[in-house]
């Protein structure tokens, strides 16, 4: 079936959060849940303290859905 320009495909709570905790875990060696409890009680200091962190924190929005 061919997909309309402009398609986009809607996940599920488990598939934005599955999103979310793989690039975690790739980048920081923790869960998605574990980042979570961390970023929101502000135990990460400064941006770059840590490669590739911005990059999971710009993905917040999936481990926040619904």
């Amino acid at each position: 079936m061919a997909r309309e320009e402009g398609y986009v495909q809607e996940l599920t709570e488990k598939q934005s959060r599955k999103l979310f905790d793989r690039p975690v875990h790739y980048y920081l060696g923790v869960s998605g849940e574990e980042f979570v409890v961390r970023w929101e009680s502000c135990q990460y200091k400064g941006p770059d303290a840590e490669p590739g962190r911005m990059s999971v924190v710009m993905l917040l929005p999936f481990a926040r859905s619904r």
